[in-house]
């Protein structure tokens, strides 16, 4: 994969109830790259009814998944969304379970099958994967529901519409937040996203609900 310039690493959002799947690709391990996933799902949930203050992000301690000193990461970007966010605690790995999972299926399933020419390639092979695992894939630890099916059950005001992610080129998006060039004559960042994209949310009415966060695939599982 490395020869055509494709992602070497997935960053994986799992909802566990219905266990459906966010992914986002880029070609490392980034802090910058774990907290744009999370702020652009959380956009893209709120803008189909969900009440961000209802969301719980759970994660693990690596990395890329930390805040600094000066409060900067996802963690802080989610509180500032509204969001709760938890740390497994140390050495409780059974605790990302429900995300780390998915890792196994996406491997046998899609990357050991499939062969690349080329990104457009493989952005369409994975958008089509993501589709088939969201809305059809039947999940054996689900008793044989897919995601959708269970979202019909648990919150049918949201289904179809919140299941409609495109996996994101975390690389091609963060550029977005970078100052143009000076040559331009504006050092001004450029946001994906207006700040008027997080109005119209509606009332929550259930339990919290909880994203468990990934970055666990690595190069060797992706390379060939």
């Amino acid at each position: 994969m490395t020869h055509l310039n494709l992602p070497r690493f997935q960053y994986t959002v799992r909802e566990p109830v219905s266990g459906a799947c966010f992914t986002g690709y880029a070609d490392e391990l980034s802090k910058s790259y774990a907290t744009l996933l999370a702020e652009q799902l959380a956009v893209h949930l709120a803008g189909h009814g969900v009440d961000l203050s209802a969301l719980v992000w759970q994660t693990d301690n690596g990395g890329e998944l930390l805040e600094n000193q000066q409060e900067q990461g996802l963690p802080a970007a989610v509180r500032a969304l509204g969001c709760e966010h938890r740390y497994i605690p140390p050495k409780r790995y059974t605790w990302q379970s429900d995300v780390e999972t998915v890792h196994r299926p996406v491997e046998d399933e899609f990357f050991y099958r499939e062969t690349f020419r080329d990104p457009p390639d493989f952005w369409a092979k994975t958008t089509t994967y993501w589709d088939y695992f969201n809305l059809v894939r039947p999940n054996r630890g689900k008793e044989w529901q897919s995601p959708l099916q269970i979202l019909q059950r648990q919150a049918p005001a949201l289904v179809g519409a919140v299941l409609n992610w495109r996996p994101l080129d975390l690389a091609k998006r963060h550029h977005f937040y970078l100052p143009k060039p000076l040559h331009q004559g504006h050092d001004v960042p450029s946001f994906p996203f207006s700040p008027n994209a997080y109005g119209g949310l509606q009332p929550s009415s259930g339990r919290p609900c909880r994203v468990h966060l990934s970055s666990a695939i690595n190069s060797a599982t992706m390379g060939r």
